[in-house]
């Protein structure tokens, strides 16, 4: 069944966007599009969300993954694919800063996308390798500060959250933080590794290396502590502010998607989230469903892009 359609059934049916038929169903593939390698969090959400929409929405979804370039592969990629509601974005909280520090990107981050809701936020973990001296986040950075010793962070990227969040913690305390970015992919391996100090990972993806010892927490940013981790104190119980407290998943769809494919995918989206399944998945990956309207999304945006762009600006961050 063609999107124009599953509209139009959509619009006379008392049973609304969902009920179609077995025989209805197209054989149409819609793609749910990730920056994330597989495994990743944005992978796993999208895969989350695939199973319950695809049978709510009568049709095939997949999950394609284009990781690389600091996530903007794949978003260039649903930038530039046709609006017809067949290709979906699913991003995080790196949206609002792509091209803020950095070359000129063929799209626009805001322009060239319609925002359909957010998914989910998560909280984040500071994890270091447990040879860096210190118990906590405030310990390692006198320790470095007091003995005149640099620190090595990974980011995911140039200009991302993960990378401003440090910058502005770096601008706060004085301690000398070089910023080692991975363009996409998590410094994980290397923090444990010892050849990078430390990094911000989701709880997801650290929880079992903090647990077997592999890693070291140092702080959680979420405004409490984490039931995972009850030992691990906040970023603000250890005296720092303003360090942004949660991530954000979201799926959006090409600039000129009609709104009422808009609307259809954030009903079948707003669905998903409220079902014990889907929750109890995204309650395992340390994430909470966040079910809202397309105009949320959009603010949330506009606000984390003025927010970052004046850390930038501050903090007199470029291209290195």
């Amino acid at each position: 069944m063609r999107w124009k359609t599953w509209l139009a059934i959509a619009a006379t049916s008392a049973v609304a966007l969902y009920a179609i038929p077995a025989s209805a169903q197209s054989t149409q593939v819609t793609r749910f599009v990730s920056g994330s390698t597989p495994g990743g969090g944005v992978d796993t959400l999208s895969r989350v969300l695939s199973d319950s929409m695809a049978a709510s929405m009568g049709r095939t979804i997949i999950v394609e993954n284009k990781p690389g370039a600091g996530y903007t592969i794949a978003t260039d990629h649903v930038a530039k694919s046709k609006p017809d509601g067949n290709t979906v974005l699913i991003t995080f909280n790196v949206q609002p800063t792509f091209g803020l520090v950095g070359s000129k990107l063929s799209f626009d981050p805001v322009k060239d996308f319609r925002a359909v809701g957010m998914i989910a936020t998560t909280p984040y973990v500071i994890v270091a390798n447990p040879n860096l001296p210190g118990a906590d986040l405030k310990q390692a950075l006198a320790l470095a500060k007091t003995q005149g010793r640099s620190l090595t962070f990974g980011s995911i990227g140039l200009g991302t959250p993960q990378h401003l969040m440090m910058e502005r913690l770096k601008a706060q305390t004085g301690v000398d933080i070089r910023m080692i970015h991975y363009k996409g992919v998590s410094a994980m391996m290397d923090v444990i590794g010892g050849t990078v100090d430390f990094s911000l990972l989701t709880p997801s993806s650290s929880e079992a290396q903090v647990k077997n010892g592999r890693l070291k927490a140092l702080a959680v940013s979420s405004p409490n502590r984490l039931p995972e981790l009850p030992n691990v104190a906040t970023v603000a119980e250890q005296g720092y502010q303003g360090f942004i407290s949660d991530g954000w998943y979201a799926m959006m769809l090409p600039a000129k998607t009609p709104p009422a494919i808009v609307q259809a995918y954030n009903k079948a989206l707003n669905e998903a989230l409220v079902q014990p399944t889907v929750r109890d998945r995204m309650r395992a990956l340390n994430a909470t469903p966040a079910p809202g309207t397309p105009e949320v999304l959009d603010q949330l945006i506009r606000d984390d892009a003025k927010t970052w762009r004046k850390v930038i600006e501050d903090n007199k961050i470029k291209a290195e």
